[in-house]
Formats: structure tokens, C-alpha cells, sequence
């Protein structure tokens, strides 16, 4: 039995090979795969690869934990804010891939004072400005279940239908686009790509070319990831 659940059915499977045999064949688009090139990190070392990534915030202040250790990058910022670490590469097309492997994604610390829920979010981002006006994000919780959002002009709008759940552990988070076509995705870390499975797919029109990938977790969420991959078109 597959792990992604909608609304207690299974749901389809896609490749994400596929998608670029699809891109392969779209000649208009890119005659061959080799049109594309990989950035990825895997978190080695003791700390955050200053010329790959840059501390990042877009709502709150800054602050919080960032380390890097064991392999994983783990974040735990303040809370009321959106802050992680973003690509200091920018990358260009209406194609690519986005995946980054999910380590871990605990609770967020109660606010003194206050009933908020401690649900824990660990969101893959892909960021279209510095503002954060316009974004996608795939989201992992700490219960195990999944949100996707899309942000256009500072507009947010949930695209899941909130029955998106797994039992899978520290499954690896997955964004596809294809022109104004965005496809979210999640895999088990020790699966073959074509296992993939496709939680939803939405439209977006008019987003950016233009991108960074930005990880991080509302509040004071602790998310961790062990690896981060994105395949996009080559840059002249």
C-alpha cells in the first residue's frame, strides 16, 4: 500500500523521470535533457555552505537555532516569522524539478500567554521575489499531514484539500513545474525516483521564471532536511 492519502483513496503515481522525458519531447521547450543541469547540497560539514545558501527571513524577525550537524541542516527560528535559509543561486525556467529531503519536522514552542497550537511546519519553498509576494510552498507537519500553498501578489490560497496525510518518516518533498502547471510530490527517502507519488496538481499562472529555494518552518517549527536538489535549465 502507497503512503499519500486523499481522502482514504490512493493516488496516482508519477514519475518524476518522466517529467523530463516529457520535457525532453516538448522540442519548442527543450529538445533534450541534457538542456538541464542539477544544484543539490547534502548538509556535510559543521556548517551552512556560505556560498550556496544565506540566512533568509521575509515576515518576523530573525534569530532562532541554525546549525548544521549530523549531516542535516536544522532550523528552529522565533516565533510569529518565516525565516530559514535560502539559495544564493538563482535559478531561471518554467521547467524544473525542487526536492529537498525532510529530516525531521517537530512541534513549535507554545507562545507564553497565549493558545496557539504547537503544530510544527516544514515548508519547501520556492520563492519568486525577496518580498515573498509570490511563492509555492509544500508543506510537511510535525502530525504527519501536508499543505500546499500558492502566493501571488501577497494573495495566499490553500491548493490542497486538506486531506493530504502519510505514514511515511521523513518523506522527501518534491515541486514540479511545467509551464503554469505545478505538480507536488512525495517520496520515500530510500525510494526510486519513478515511485514518486503526486498529491495534487494545480495551475498558477503568471508566476515568475525567475527563483530561489528557500527551506524553513513557521514560528518556531523545528525543521530539518538532509538534502537538497533542484534541476532546472542550463544557464547561457
Amino acid at each position: 500500500m502507497k503512503n499519500l492519502i486523499v481522502s482514504g483513496c490512493l493516488v496516482a503515481l508519477f514519475s518524476i523521470g518522466a517529467a523530463f522525458t516529457t520535457f525532453a519531447q516538448e522540442k519548442k521547450i527543450a529538445p533534450n535533457t541534457s538542456q538541464f543541469e542539477e544544484w543539490s547540497d547534502d548538509f556535510a560539514g559543521d556548517k551552512l555552505d556560505e556560498k550556496k545558501w544565506e540566512k533568509y527571513t521575509f515576515e518576523g524577525g530573525s534569530g532562532g537555532k541554525l546549525e548544521v550537524k549530523n549531516g542535516e541542516v536544522q532550523i528552529r527560528s522565533g516565533s510569529k516569522t518565516r525565516a530559514g535559509i535560502r539559495s544564493k543561486n538563482s535559478f531561471t525556467g518554467d521547467r524544473f524539478v525542487v526536492e529537498a529531503r525532510t529530516a525531521k519536522v517537530g512541534a513549535a514552542y507554545p507562545i507564553p500567554g497565549e493558545r496557539t497550537s504547537t503544530l510544527g511546519f516544514g515548508s519547501l519553498t520556492i520563492l519568486f521575489d525577496g518580498s515573498g509576494r509570490n511563492r509555492i510552498e509544500w508543506i510537511f507537519t510535525s502530525e504527519g499531514t501536508f499543505e500546499a500553498w500558492a502566493v501571488t501578489d501577497g494573495r495566499s490560497e490553500r491548493v490542497d484539500n486538506r486531506k493530504l496525510g502519510t505514514k511515511m518518516k521523513n518523506p522527501v518533498l518534491m515541486v514540479v513545474r511545467k509551464g503554469d502547471e505545478f505538480s507536488f510530490y512525495i517520496n520515500d527517502p530510500k525510494a526510486a525516483p519513478q515511485d514518486a507519488q503526486m498529491g495534487l496538481k494545480t495551475t498558477v499562472k503568471n508566476m515568475p521564471k525567475s527563483f530561489h529555494v528557500m527551506l524553513y518552518g513557521y514560528s518556531s517549527s523545528e525543521n530539518n532536511w538532509d538534502r537538497v536538489l533542484v534541476t532546472a535549465p542550463k544557464q547561457n
